[in-house]
């Protein structure tokens, strides 16, 4: 984890906390004296020398003036702390800094600065970390930021009076980002601690409920946090037993929600301690808006029972419309594929009623997995954000280090020991592996033993050091405190003995203890000096410090990519986010059982905790607070104004070197601008009834209430009023459609600006004239160039008056021909005709060569968890395509039995995976090699634990040899920019899985492309 910046940087914020918990009446202070420290001491007390290094040189901590002027200090220092009766010491300082820090009431801080002796006696400050660091990086805290603008009743835009629909894993209660009270020093509190009510009661339009039960009381409700509500029935119905550490009620069994609460809506300027360790402060994205719990997602005792059942989501769903809530955030995985998805189309009608949800993309990056692929929802990707603390280390030497840290105290002058001296067994006596486990801190997890376990007597009060490599990094810091140890040293090593180099990249995380995490550069002098030294060895460092300069965003590796794999017209992800290293409320992660029975018949109440997070899952809420504060800003705008308000004002995304992301597929329109969204100009907006117009485009049926396509109509999916302009497609040209809406109080013309590599792009009209609240429609058409067939081309759509720049994504891919890549019939008859359209960039001759129905092979199998079983496929020369296919029906325990499918050549080279949740796997080899391929289903999480049986389907499609069961008719013609129609028949056999193929063949029998056709009819 990384802090912000200090104050001492210019135009730098930070906010004024105290730096520690109050003792009685008490603060932590920092004391200056009037004494120059070592480093800048010339000598002005007889008998003391200079210890000033001279110009170009550094001071030497060694040298015999140096030791002795700080004799001298350290007495100094403890007769003033004499005076005001030994107060209790955090540090002291005498290199660079003259003083000490320590815990001081009123009176004593008076008598120290009435002191001669003393220069200042200053309140200690902390430096405001992630969620509160997020707001900085977003601008919202800024003097200018939105925070600090007016909404139309004079309020601060903080999301007041927005209620945050939060659907996950439950909520905290005794975290104080959900509380409702303030202490004495303006500090929020949780709901059972005294302070003083700073909320109002809940809006008007507020109509749930506080559901109690095991561990949650209507008293943990509050006018922050106005409801929980909790859904099981589906998760019981699922065959899974509670996790004993689960509670059954809205509180949070595995902390996932309370995190994405705090961080969308959680209270601003929280004291937050990780597991124990001070984090500083956190804050939500809308710290004034109100929160909503709903539990979906459970904690099993077997992991693949654990999760958020879709049926128990959309009760949630169906209750957080009803009760209220302005915007849901959904940080749950999602489908890949399907439009008319129940989770889908319950959002879409969410929508439909006002409320805007924001829904993670999924964290299967870098390969093109992104969820939620709707264009009703705001699809968030995860990105870096700017901080990054590194603390120096200095040795007793004087030997100064430097290395990422997240602590924010620093560590005085401390023993330093290695962890292969401070064994319960001499190191030299160890084998080669029990060696390595104690140069690498082992936990008996991990692989430690008796035998490689640290010595409390060796270690305990002292700076251990850890070698990098072989387990977590936070389980060395669990060894080094468990033994002891105060404060740990992380070695990145080079190879040494038996045991390897490790890897020389350095991490930024928080750890039990403080920890400084060191390169391999340091290795060699830090391991020579402690072996010198012996037990005389010291070392201590600084605080981490916010690093100037940090190349962010960044897009994590993580976040899962688009295009779109429903329909690669509709951009996916829409816009990116804060989502790596995210610090927020969690769960008590300490409790025994017996302490989480106790909470559960109300004898204990537990602590408030934090943690630092990763994911899709933390970006999202980010967009979801930003939400809330249009939802204040703007409480007539829809959730796709909203959303376009969003897409249009983005920044830029940037790699690790600085220069610009060129994969918009990681990060869609950009990294979210909440600044510059709430002034757009214009934005693109859309209801229920154009995406009942998008779905019937697609030959999908809109949701109940939009109406029917013969009244609704239907539309090309590149068609619908997004922000963003794309087409995955296009066979030469293609003309989309849109509508602008000027947000403004003012009449303001716009003149459109386009760029589009190997595309021409025409804009009709080029300028509009909007009076306030006017729209306008327009066209765009682009014509390939120079653009290179298959590729995707990334440009921009730019209305401007001369104020505001509302800017579009561009997104064209050219094709030489059209046609679906599959199509599909379930219908039970053995007899069909399905017809859909083609689109041509080329102009002659066409035929269409139809091949199959093939039947399935159907293989039975059983697996383990953790175990596969392969089967051999030969497919021989000519073949257009060979399939392979798990289904949830065909698997025992159905989708709570989670199987990959892997294949392999005969020679072992991976050639296809997949590994979707549940049992339904594909994988397709289109123009396959003549070989014979292994599939191999692999047991990832099979409920019980156990064995589960399968099925595996697998075809082999062409050549075509005799009469084909599969026939296909259209025209003989094509033209560039037409489109024909194509029509398929067959008869088989009904009551099984038939493959098929239908190939476009140009003039010369040159393909033009193919379609594979699925019937299904088992």
């Amino acid at each position: 984890m990384q802090f912000p910046r200090l104050t001492l940087g210019l135009g730098l914020f930070a906010l004024v906390l105290t730096a520690s918990a109050q003792t009685g009446a008490s603060k932590a202070y920092i004391v200056e004296l009037a004494d120059a420290p070592a480093a800048t001491y010339t000598g002005t007390i007889a008998g003391l020398a200079a210890t000033r290094p001279a110009p170009g040189a550094k001071l030497d901590a060694t040298a015999p003036s140096v030791r002795t002027y700080l004799s001298f200090l350290n007495l100094q220092q403890s007769k003033v702390l004499a005076s005001v009766g030994n107060a209790p010491v955090l540090h002291r300082y005498s290199i660079a800094f003259n003083g000490f820090s320590a815990q001081l009431t009123d009176a004593q801080v008076a008598a120290l600065r009435s002191s001669a002796r003393v220069r200042s006696v200053t309140e200690a400050e902390l430096r405001k970390l992630d969620t509160t660091r997020t707001p900085a990086f977003l601008g919202l805290s800024t003097p200018s930021g939105l925070w600090s603008q007016l909404d139309a009743g004079a309020r601060p835009v903080k999301g007041e009076d927005v209620i945050v629909g939060v659907i996950d894993s439950g909520v905290w209660p005794e975290n104080a980002s959900f509380g409702d009270k303030v202490d004495a020093f303006g500090a929020p509190v949780a709901y059972n601690q005294a302070g003083t009510q700073v909320y109002g009661s809940p809006p008007a339009k507020w109509v749930g409920i506080c559901q109690t039960d095991a561990g949650f009381s209507s008293a943990m409700c509050n006018n922050k946090l106005i409801g929980a509500r909790y859904y099981r029935a589906g998760f019981d119905a699922g065959g899974g037993t509670l996790n004993p550490m689960e509670y059954s009620s809205p509180r949070d069994g595995g902390g996932h929600g309370t995190h994405t609460a705090s961080t969308a809506a959680g209270n601003a300027n929280v004291a937050a301690r990780i597991d124990g360790a001070g984090a500083g402060a956190i804050s939500g994205i809308a710290p004034r808006a109100r929160i909503a719990a709903y539990k979906v997602c459970w904690e099993a005792t077997v992991t693949a029972y654990t999760g958020c059942y879709t049926n128990d989501t959309l009760k949630a769903i169906d209750d957080a419309v009803k009760d209220g809530v302005d915007v849901i955030n959904f940080s749950v995985s999602g489908t890949q594929t399907n439009f008319v998805d129940p989770v889908e189309i319950a959002y879409l009608n969410a929508t439909a009623a006002g409320v805007f949800v924001a829904a993670s993309a999924g964290n299967s990056g870098p390969a093109n997995q992104v969820a939620h692929m709707s264009p009703w929802l705001t699809t968030v990707a995860a990105s870096t954000h700017d901080r990054y603390t590194v603390a120096p280390v200095t040795l007793g030497s004087g030997a100064t280090f430097s290395g990422p840290s997240y602590q924010q105290t620093g560590t005085p002058v401390t023993a330093l020991i290695r962890s292969i001296d401070a064994g319960v067994l001499p190191y030299a006596s160890l084998t080669p592996s029990e060696k390595t486990a104690l140069e690498r801190c082992y936990l008996p997890a991990d692989g430690g033993t008796a035998n490689t376990a640290l010595d409390p007597a060796k270690a305990g009060g002292k700076m251990v050091i850890c070698y990098r490599g072989g387990n977590v990094l936070i389980n060395k810091a669990a060894t080094v405190k468990a033994a002891g140890a105060v404060t740990m040293l992380l070695q990145n090593v080079p190879a040494i003995g038996g045991t390897p180099a490790s890897s020389n990249t350095l991490v930024l995380q928080p750890y039990t203890i403080p920890t400084v995490h060191l390169d391999v550069s340091s290795y060699s002098a830090i391991d020579s000096y402690v072996v010198a030294l012996g037990a005389a060895a010291t070392a201590s460092f600084g605080p981490g410090v916010q690093q100037p300069g940090v190349v962010a965003p960044v897009m994590a590796s993580f976040s899962s990519r688009g295009p779109n794999k429903a329909n690669g017209n509709i951009l996916k992800p829409d816009i990116t986010g804060p989502g790596v290293d995210i610090i927020a409320g969690y769960l008590d992660s300490s409790l025994t059982q017996a302490q989480h029975d106790a909470l559960v018949l109300g004898g204990l109440t537990p602590q408030a905790n934090s943690a630092a997070l990763q994911g899709t899952s933390m970006s999202s809420p980010h967009i979801a607070g930003v939400a809330a504060l249009f939802k204040q800003l703007y409480p007539a705008w829809s959730p796709a104004a909203i959303k376009s308000a969003l897409m249009t004002t983005t920044t830029d995304v940037k790699l690790a070197s600085g220069a610009s992301d060129p994969d918009r597929w990681g990060y869609g329109a950009g990294h979210v601008n909440p600044n510059g969204a709430a002034n757009p100009g214009l934005v693109y907006d859309a209801s229920a009834v154009d995406y009942a117009r998008f779905l019937c485009g697609l030959g999908l049926a809109p949701p109940a209430g939009t109406g029917p396509c013969i009244t609704v109509g239907a539309i090309q999916p590149w068609n619908l009023n997004q922000a963003a302009l794309t087409a995955s497609d296009v066979p030469g040209t293609l003309t989309f459609s849109r509508r602008v809406t000027n947000t403004t109080n003012a009449t303001n013309t716009y003149v459109a600006s386009t760029s589009l590599p190997g595309w021409t792009v025409l804009v009709s009209p080029a300028s509009l004239t909007l009076a306030p609240g006017a729209s306008a429609s327009f066209s765009v058409t682009v014509t390939s160039t120079s653009a290179i067939v298959g590729a995707w081309s990334f440009g921009s759509l730019v209305w401007s008056d001369g104020t505001h720049q509302v800017r579009s994504l561009l997104s064209v891919r050219g094709v030489a021909f059209v046609a679906p890549a599959e199509v599909s019939d379930t219908r039970a008859s053995g007899r069909g005709t399905k017809v859909y359209s083609i689109t041509s960039n080329y102009t002659g001759s066409l035929s269409l060569l139809a091949t199959g129905l093939v039947p399935a092979t159907r293989t039975p199998g059983s697996v383990i968890q953790g175990g596969q079983q392969c089967f051999a496929l030969p497919v021989a020369a000519g073949a257009q395509f060979a399939r392979f296919q798990l289904f949830n029906a065909d698997t025992l325990g159905g989708s709570t039995t989670d199987l990959d499918l892997n294949v392999y050549t005969s020679g072992g080279t991976p050639v296809g995976s997949s590994g979707a949740g549940g049992s339904d796997e594909v994988v397709t080899l289109m123009a396959p090699a003549a070989d014979t391929y292994f599939a191999c289903a692999y047991g990832y999480a099979i409920p019980g634990g156990g064995a589960a049986s399968f099925t595996l389907s697998s075809w082999v499609v062409g050549p075509a040899v005799g009469v084909q069961s599969l026939r296909a008719s259209g025209p003989s013609t094509v033209y560039t920019g037409g489109s024909a129609s194509v029509g398929l028949a067959w008869a088989v056999a009904a009551g099984k899985r038939y493959m098929g193929n239908v190939q476009y063949q140009g003039s010369g029998s040159t393909v033009l492309g193919s379609t594979i056709v699925f019937v299904d009819n088992h």
